[in-house]
């Protein structure tokens, strides 16, 4: 092989996300057509609770909710579902570094997003499940600062056997919040699962 295909071939490599940018991400994952598919599915059932997420000074947010229940995909012969189950949702604030979600260990956040999508929102974990990650950038109010300005809030959502796992982060903070069992949903999140049919 000659030094100018070696050259060509170690160009050609991707290097690893920065996060926040999906344009170097993997180009090998594709999720499947249905990649939470499950017995159970959401639907929403009316407007939740206000969710306050504080992250000091500017990295604080507040936010409408929209209410979730699981419902069967079977249904009766009325064409209503034939199990319905209210989540019981469980909430806590830990460390970014050794924290667990979805009934497993994390040694960072990074272990979230192992794979990334290119250009999309799904990654998979160290474990190889799928994770959907939404990005909202902070507020931006005058030129200066959608020039320097570079901070995003940051959810990382898994689901398995009907239940939700909500992983929140804001940049330049050292923790997440982690909530198992999602009840009440950042209805901008929810918007966009609808959108990507997440639960078709």
């Amino acid at each position: 092989m000659a030094w100018r295909d070696i050259i060509r071939k170690l160009r050609s490599k991707k290097s690893p996300p920065a996060e926040g940018t999906e344009k170097d991400a993997p180009a090998e994952l594709v999720p499947p057509q249905d990649p939470w598919a499950g017995d159970m599915l959401p639907r929403a059932v009316g407007p939740g609770k206000r969710i306050e997420y504080s992250g000091g000074g500017s990295g604080s947010l507040s936010c409408g909710s929209t209410r979730l229940e699981w419902v069967s995909r079977e249904t009766d012969r009325e064409g209503g579902p034939v199990r319905v189950r209210t989540p019981e949702e469980r909430t806590v604030t830990v460390p970014e570094v050794g924290f667990m979600a979805g009934g497993k260990l994390y040694a960072s956040r990074s272990q979230l997003t192992a794979e990334r999508e290119k250009n999309g929102p799904w990654a998979r974990d160290v474990y190889g499940r799928y994770v959907l990650v939404i990005e909202e950038r902070f507020p931006c109010f005058d030129s200066a600062d959608f020039l320097y300005e570079k901070r995003y809030f940051r959810w990382y959502f898994l689901c398995q056997e009907g239940k939700l796992t909500r992983v929140y982060h804001t940049d330049e903070t050292p923790t997440v919040t982690v909530t198992k069992d999602v009840l009440d949903l950042e209805t901008q999140c929810w918007e966009k699962m609808q959108k990507w049919g997440c639960f078709l």
